[in-house]
């Protein structure tokens, strides 16, 4: 199977650093940077994804539902926060595989959040 592209948008899985550099964990993560960068640099800016449900969720943070009607086109098998205040500059040596897309609607409740998290 030939390896998808990855741009703004694309759900992918990477080799993701903990915020003090200790280790890193595989997990998934959305590319946020726009696809003209993308082309030009050889890192990509991406938040990180997780299944992991914090007791209290930040006004950052997009909670996507299996239910919800474009789940399936992103490669996720369950419920997961996305993160936005947690980004990432990261190599794209570091992308494993590309899980899915993010389609319009999604991207625009994760631009909201990226709002709130920049102070924009």
């Amino acid at each position: 199977m030939a390896q998808r592209i990855v741009r703004r948008g694309s759900i992918v899985l990477v080799r993701y650093p903990f915020t003090d550099l200790s280790s890193i964990k595989v997990r998934p993560a959305v590319v946020v940077m726009p696809d003209q960068l993308m082309r030009k640099l050889d890192d990509f800016l991406c938040l990180f994804i997780s299944s992991s449900m914090h007791a209290e969720l930040l006004t950052t943070d997009f909670v996507l539902e299996p239910n919800h009607p474009s789940f399936p086109k992103t490669g996720l098998k369950y419920r997961s926060v996305f993160r936005t205040h947690k980004l990432a500059l990261l190599h794209k040596s570091l992308v494993l595989r590309v899980l899915g897309e993010m389609d319009r609607d999604l991207m625009n409740e994760i631009e909201q959040r990226l709002r709130i998290a920049l102070g924009l």
